[in-house]
């Protein structure tokens, strides 16, 4: 697959996800979550110190949010903990371009376009795994500097409309290490983190996979 010639299973999702923006989804212990918090970027919210301290340790000037959602934290502010952190967007004071291909207010994508730094935070693992190396040489492609992922390696409490788990590719961290080795081979100049998200016990533990820098950097 490539950006010009996605898999099916990609426009179908892309469907999906645009009816759960607009008319929220079930859960799997069968409740339902509105339109308003379907997809908000609350995924954002616990990276957002991490992401700042790149943006100031790295210099970067302008980033694009990769599957941003509602984008509602950019004008919001929000805590962690007891700590308020206000809106990303004066937060990280920085460019910033929002883009979702699944939420209309964001959905323009201009390919010449390049960033310092692309941020891609709970979204991979929504998308198909024959659509994952386009996607990945996309943000090889649009990124100058820095690339923040954050990567689901477990079930969706989310289900789709057609009763699917919504993380449909989930992944062990080795997978996407594979993944990411493949494209950094050529793109040595780029630094990036992948934070893979996994449970162990029922709870979440994050494990970095770091390239070019380690995340003990940016905390």
């Amino acid at each position: 697959m490539t950006k010009n010639n996605p898999s099916v299973e990609y426009y179908k999702n892309l469907d999906f996800y645009k009816d759960m923006h607009e008319n929220g989804y079930s859960l799997i212990d069968g409740r339902k979550r509105n339109s308003k918090d379907a997809y908000d970027g609350k995924s954002t919210k616990v990276f957002a110190p991490i992401i700042k301290k790149i943006i100031t340790k790295e210099n970067i000037g302008n980033m694009i949010d990769y599957g941003c959602g509602k984008g509602k934290f950019y004008n919001n502010g929000f805590y962690i903990g007891n700590k308020f952190i206000p809106p990303l967007s004066e937060f990280w004071n920085v460019n910033i371009k929002l883009y979702d291909p699944c939420y209309k207010k964001y959905s323009k994508f201009i390919n010449n376009e390049t960033y310092d730094l692309t941020i891609c935070i709970d979204v991979l693992e929504h998308i198909h795994e024959n659509d994952i190396d386009w996607i990945l040489e996309r943000f090889f492609n649009i990124s100058k500097k820095f690339i923040f992922l954050n990567v689901a390696c477990y079930e969706a409490i989310a289900l789709l409309p057609n009763g699917r788990n919504a993380h449909i590719n989930t992944q062990k961290p080795v997978w996407w290490l594979n993944k990411i080795n493949k494209f950094l081979k050529t793109q040595k100049n780029i630094k990036l983190i992948c934070v893979c998200s996994v449970k162990v016990d029922g709870k979440i533990k994050l494990i970095p996979l770091e390239y070019g820098c380690k995340i003990k950097d940016y905390l």
